[in-house]
C-alpha cells in the first residue's frame, strides 16, 4: 500500500477523557516526521486551539442538538474525510474511535481507517461481545448481561438470574472511559441508574445499550498495551491505573509497582492470547482487574475490556520502553508487519517508571487562558495555550504531565515538581486534589484500588446546588446552575411540594450527569431553565417558595451523668474484655462522672428512614452469606463427611470453646465467589474463642471444601491468624484436615474453570512461600511461650504435616487421622515399597512409634475434650485469662439498630461519627 496522501486527526475526546484537543496535538505531532499533509475537523469553540500549530488545515463542522453531536456524525466526518482528498484517518482516542459503522464508511471511501478492522471494532467495541471472545480464550470474566437496550429488559435480566447480586456495576456496551458507568448497591436504585447510565451513553457514543455485571470490590486496574499486525501480537507490559474518580482514571504509573513477575507474565500471555485468537491489527489495549495484592503470583485477574484504539496514557508505555506508539499505527495501518518493523517480544524490555497527571477543570473552571506555562523537561500534551478558550462541553482534562525517573520515588519527586510548575491563568484546575494524591502515604508505598479516592473522600467536594434568596418559611429560593453545562432533564414541575434533597432537574457536565438537589423543603413556583439549552454557571433553573429552613449545622451537648464504670480483670498481655465473651455476671459498681453523647438524629427523617433501609438490606445479603459459608462445602461433601465420623469445622471450634460464649470468626467472607466459586471462607476457618477461661486462637481446614486444599487466600488468613495470636500471646489450636496443595495442579495453566487461581504456572512456588511462613510464625511463637496445640482430625499431608509435628502438643484421632508427606503412591513411585496409609502416617504408628502425635483419640468427640484438658493445664505465665467475676455492661441510652439510619448509602457522603459512638460506648459516655 502507498504512503496515504493525507492524515485526517479526529477531534481527541473519549468518554473521560479531554474534550479540548489535548489528543488531537499529540497524534498531530507525532505524524509530523511522516510525509503527510494533517487536517482535522472541530467545533467552532475547538478549532482555537493549539492543535492548529501542528496541523495543516482545519475544518469547522456545521453545529449539532449537543456539542458532542457532530463528532458522533460518521457520515459527515467520512464525507469531509473524501472531499478533502484524505488517504487515511486517525480517530483519536474516542467518539467515532470505535464506532464500526464510521470504519466501514472509510472503509468504502478508500480512506484507511488507522486502527482495527471493522470486524474487530464490532467484536470489541461491544463490551458484551469481547467478554464471549476473552471466554473462547480461557481468559477469566466476570459474570454479567448481554447489552441491555431498555428498563424492561434490564429488569427482565435480574429477575432471570438471581445470582446477581449487589453490588452491581452498570456500564455503556459501547465505548468507555467511566461515561454511562454507575455502581449500583441496592435493588431499589437499579432502574433508575440503569436509565441514567444508558442516558450517558447514548450522549457520549450514540448508543444505549448497557450492560451488568459483577462489581469487584477493592480491586486494582492493571491494563497491557498490545500491538498486532493481523497474525502475530507483542506486548508492552502493563500501566496501573487504578487512581480513579467516578471510573475515570486520574494518575497512571507504568509498569505497576511491585508486580510479581510471575504475575506479569500470566497478565500479558493472557492479552496476547486474546488478540492471536482474533487476529488482532494496530495498537490496543486490554484492560484487567486484579482481587488481591500485585506481589502475589496467584493473584486472581478478569477481563475488563479491549479498547481497539491508543489510549490516553499510552504515553507513559512510550516513556519507559522508547517506543512511538502513534508512529507505528501509521506504519501497520499503511501494510507493514511487526517483522517489517524489526520488533520482537523478546527484545522489548522497559527502563524506570514513568506517570502521568491529568491536568482537569473544576466544575466552572474553564473559560479563556490568560496565562500559560509548561514545567521544564516535562513532556506535555494538551492544546491549550494563552489565548486560547477551555471549553467545558466534554471532558474537563486539558493537559496531561507525563515524567519518568529511574526508580519510582525519582519519577514521584518528578510528578510533584510538574504539577507544582504547571501555570494556567484563567481557569479553575485540579492542582490540589492532584497534590493530595501524590502526597498521600498510600500512593506512595503502593497498592491503591480502584475506589481509593472516593473511600478518602480525596477529591474537591461538589458545589452545593442552591442559592438565593428566602432563608425561611415563606421565602422564594431560586436554584442555580452550580457550573456550565447542558440542562437535559426537568424532574418536577410548578406546584409540586419537594422535600430537603430532592431532586429537581438534571445537568450535563463534564461527561457526567449531575443531579440539581433543592436545599430546604417548599413548593415549585416556576422552571426558569430551558430544556436541553446550554446555560452557565449562576443560570436560574428553579424557583421555590420554601416550606422551611435548610438543614441547621447541629451542635454537640455533653452532659455529665453518674454511670457504673465496667471493671475487669487484668491478664497477661494487656487489659482483658471479658463482656466479648460472656452475656451476664455479677456487678461491681464505681460511680463517677462523664460527659454524655447527646444524638441530634431524627428517626422520622426521610435520609435516617432511607439509609435504614439500605443498610437493613446490607445487614440481610451478609447474613445470608454467612450463612451460606456456615454450611461449608457441597451437601455430596458434607455427607460424605459425616459418613466418616467427623465434624464440621466450626463444630469442631464449638466443642471445644467454653460453653455459653461465642466463637469470633475472622474473615469469614474471604474467598467469596473467588477461584471460580464455592471456596467458602478460603477453605480456612480462623477466629478466636474461651477455652478454660483462656482467649485462644483457632486455625482450622475445611475438608468439605474441594478436599481441604490449600488456597491463597486460606494461606493469607492462616498467616494473619498467626500473626494475632503472637501479638496478643493467644495459644494456637489448629484443626487440621486437608489434602495439602493440588501437585497436579502445576504446569495445567488455563485448564480448570473452578479451581482458576490454582491453575495457573507459577502459582504453587508462591503458595509454598507462603506455607513456609506459617512453620516460621509457629516455630517462633512456640519459642516464645505461646502454646501451639494440633488436632489431626482427617487427613494430614504434604506441607500440611508440618505443622502437628512442630507443636507443642498433638492429638491425633485414630482411623480418620493420618500425617505424612508422601502417601503411598508417592512411596511405590520412589521406593517401590508398598504402604498403606495406617503403617505409612496412620495414629497408632505416630503415637507409639515416630512421637509427631503425643496423644490418641478413639474419635473426634474425645480428641475435641482431650484438646480442652491440654488447655486447661497451660501455664498461666503466657496465657490471656478471662474471670468470671466482672461487672455487666451498660447499655446506651440509644437504640443501637439506630445505627442503620446514620451511615450513609453511599461512602462518598460525610457523617457525625459522635452519633454512631453514642449508640455503641456504656451509656452514651465518652471522655474526648
Amino acid at each position: 500500500m502507498s504512503p496515504p496522501r493525507r492524515i485526517q486527526v479526529l477531534r481527541g475526546h473519549v468518554g473521560h477523557h479531554s474534550g479540548s484537543g489535548a489528543s488531537i496535538a499529540p497524534v498531530g505531532t507525532s505524524s509530523t516526521s511522516l510525509p503527510f499533509k494533517k487536517i482535522f475537523v472541530a467545533n467552532r469553540g475547538d478549532a482555537e486551539g493549539l492543535h492548529r500549530k501542528v496541523l495543516d488545515k482545519c475544518i469547522e463542522l456545521p453545529p449539532g442538538a449537543t456539542p458532542v453531536a457532530p463528532y458522533l456524525d460518521a457520515s459527515l466526518i467520512a464525507d469531509i474525510a473524501a472531499r478533502e482528498g484524505c488517504g487515511a484517518v486517525h480517530p483519536g482516542y474516542g467518539f467515532l474511535s470505535e464506532n464500526e459503522e464510521f470504519a466501514l464508511l472509510c472503509e468504502k471511501k478508500g480512506i484507511k481507517f488507522v486502527g482495527p478492522s471493522p470486524k474487530l471494532i464490532d467484536l470489541f467495541g461491544d463490551k458484551t461481545k469481547a467478554k464471549d471472545a476473552a471466554m473462547k480464550a480461557n481468559i477469566p470474566v466476570l459474570n454479567g448481561s448481554p447489552g441491555l437496550k431498555s428498563t424492561e429488559e434490564a429488569a427482565s435480566y435480574l429477575k432471570a438470574n438471581p445470582q446477581m447480586q449487589f453490588p452491581l456495576l452498570l456500564k455503556a456496551a459501547f465505548g468507555g472511559g467511566g461515561r454511562g458507568q454507575s455502581v449500583v448497591q441496592k435493588e431499589a436504585d437499579y432502574l433508575k441508574e440503569f436509565e441514567k447510565c444508558s442516558k450517558e451513553a447514548l450522549m457520549s457514543f450514540g448508543r444505549a445499550e448497557v450492560f451488568v455485571e459483577r462489581f469487584l470490590l477493592k480491586a486494582m486496574h492493571i491494563e497491557i498495551q498490545v500491538l498486532g499486525d493481523g497474525r502475530k501480537c507483542i506486548h508492552l507490559f502493563e500501566r496501573d491505573c487504578s487512581v480513579q474518580l467516578r471510573k475515570q482514571k486520574v494518575v497512571e504509573i507504568a509498569p505497576s509497582r511491585g508486580m510479581n513477575p510471575a504475575l506479569r507474565d500470566r497478565i500479558t500471555i493472557a492479552a496476547v492470547k486474546l488478540c492471536e485468537s482474533v487476529g488482532y491489527q494496530n495498537a490496543g489495549t486490554v484492560e484487567f482487574l486484579v482481587e488481591g495484592e500485585l506481589s502475589d503470583a496467584a493473584a486472581g485477574f478478569y477481563f475488563l475490556e479491549l479498547n481497539p484504539r491508543i489510549q490516553v496514557e499510552h504515553t507513559i508505555t512510550e516513556e519507559i520502553t522508547g517506543v512511538d506508539l502513534v508512529q507505528l499505527q501509521f506504519r501497520i495501518a499503511g501494510g507493514m508487519t511487526l517483522a517489517d518493523l524489526k520488533i520482537q517480544q523478546s527484545q522489548l524490555s522497559f527502563k524506570g517508571f514513568s506517570i502521568q497527571i491529568r491536568i482537569g477543570l473544576l466544575p466552572g473552571g474553564g473559560g479563556r487562558v490568560t496565562e500559560y506555562k509548561e514545567p521544564e523537561g516535562v513532556r506535555v500534551e494538551t492544546a491549550v495555550a494563552a489565548g486560547t478558550v477551555a471549553v467545558t462541553d466534554y471532558d474537563p482534562m486539558i493537559a496531561k504531565l507525563i515524567v519518568r525517573g529511574t526508580d519510582f520515588p525519582a519519577a514521584l519527586a518528578a510528578a510533584r515538581k510538574a504539577v507544582a510548575d504547571f501555570t494556567v491563568g484563567g481557569l479553575r484546575i485540579n492542582k490540589d486534589f492532584l497534590n493530595s494524591i501524590l502526597d498521600h502515604p498510600d500512593f506512595v508505598k503502593g497498592g491503591v484500588h480502584t475506589t481509593w479516592v472516593e473511600e478518602l473522600k480525596l477529591h474537591i467536594p461538589a458545589k452545593k446546588a442552591g442559592t438565593g434568596a428566602g432563608t425561611g418559611a415563606g421565602g422564594i429560593l431560586q436554584v442555580d446552575a452550580p457550573f456550565p453545562g447542558q440542562f437535559v432533564e426537568v424532574k418536577v414541575k410548578v406546584g409540586d411540594i419537594v422535600a430537603a434533597g430532592d431532586v429537581l432537574g438534571v445537568l450535563s457536565a463534564m461527561k457526567m450527569l449531575n443531579d440539581i438537589v433543592a436545599d430546604r423543603p417548599g413548593k415549585v413556583v416556576e422552571v426558569l431553565g430551558q430544556l436541553n439549552a446550554q446555560v452557565n454557571e449562576g443560570s436560574p433553573l428553579f424557583k421555590i417558595e420554601a416550606s422551611g429552613d435548610a438543614p441547621a449545622q447541629e451542635e454537640q451537648s455533653d452532659m455529665p451523668q453518674s454511670v457504673r464504670k465496667a471493671g475487669g480483670q487484668e491478664g497477661v498481655g494487656g487489659q482483658s474484655l471479658p463482656g466479648a465473651w460472656y452475656a451476664s455476671g455479677s456487678p461491681e459498681d464505681q460511680v463517677y462522672n462523664t460527659p454524655i453523647l447527646r444524638s441530634k438524629v431524627k428517626t422520622s427523617d426521610p435520609t435516617y428512614l432511607k439509609r435504614t433501609d439500605h443498610n437493613l438490606t446490607v445487614a440481610a445479603e451478609l447474613q445470608r452469606r454467612l450463612k451460606v459459608v456456615s454450611f461449608g462445602g457441597p451437601a455430596k461433601a458434607v455427607k460424605l463427611h459425616r459418613s466418616r465420623g467427623k465434624h464440621l469445622v466450626r463444630e469442631r471450634v464449638h466443642k471445644i470453646i467454653d460453653q455459653g460464649t461465642q466463637f469470633l470468626e475472622l474473615s469469614s467472607l474471604a474467598g467469596w465467589e473467588m477461584y471460580g466459586g464455592g471456596v467458602h471462607s478460603g477453605g480456612t476457618v480462623t477466629g478466636i474463642g474461651l477455652v478454660a477461661g483462656k482467649e485462644v486462637m483457632f486455625i482450622g481446614t475445611d475438608a468439605t471444601i474441594k478436599g481441604g486444599v490449600s488456597f491463597p487466600v486460606g494461606y493469607k488468613k492462616w498467616l494473619r491468624a498467626q500473626e494475632v495470636a503472637e501479638q496478643n500471646c493467644l495459644p494456637v489450636i489448629y484443626l487440621m484436615d486437608g489434602g495439602g496443595a493440588k501437585l497436579d495442579a502445576q504446569g495445567s495453566a488455563g485448564k480448570g474453570k473452578n479451581d482458576r487461581d490454582l491453575t495457573y504456572e507459577g502459582v504453587l512456588p508462591a503458595m509454598f512461600v507462603e506455607g513456609g511462613r506459617q512453620f516460621y510464625n509457629q516455630a517462633r511463637m512456640s519459642a516464645k511461650g505461646i502454646p501451639q496445640v494440633s488436632v489431626v482430625c482427617g487427613m494430614c499431608t504434604a506441607g500440611g504435616a508440618y505443622t502437628p509435628a512442630m507443636s507443642d502438643e498433638t492429638i491425633i484421632v485414630k482411623d480418620n487421622g493420618t500425617v505424612y508427606l508422601g502417601g503411598p503412591p508417592l512411596v511405590k513411585a520412589a521406593t517401590g515399597e508398598d504402604a498403606d496409609e495406617q503403617s505409612l502416617g496412620g495414629a497408632v504408628m505416630h503415637t507409639t512409634k515416630s512421637g509427631v502425635c503425643d496423644l490418641l483419640a478413639p474419635d473426634e468427640d474425645t480428641a475435641m475434650l482431650m484438646c480442652r484438658q491440654v488447655v486447661e493445664n497451660l501455664s498461666s505465665r503466657h496465657v490471656r485469662t478471662v474471670l468470671a467475676n466482672r461487672v455487666p455492661s451498660e447499655p446506651p441510652l440509644y437504640d443501637r439498630e439506630s445505627i442503620l439510619g446514620i451511615i450513609p448509602e453511599s461512602t462518598n457522603l460525610p457523617y457525625d461519627i459522635r452519633e454512631v459512638i453514642a449508640r455503641i460506648v456504656d451509656g452514651c459516655s465518652r471522655l474526648r
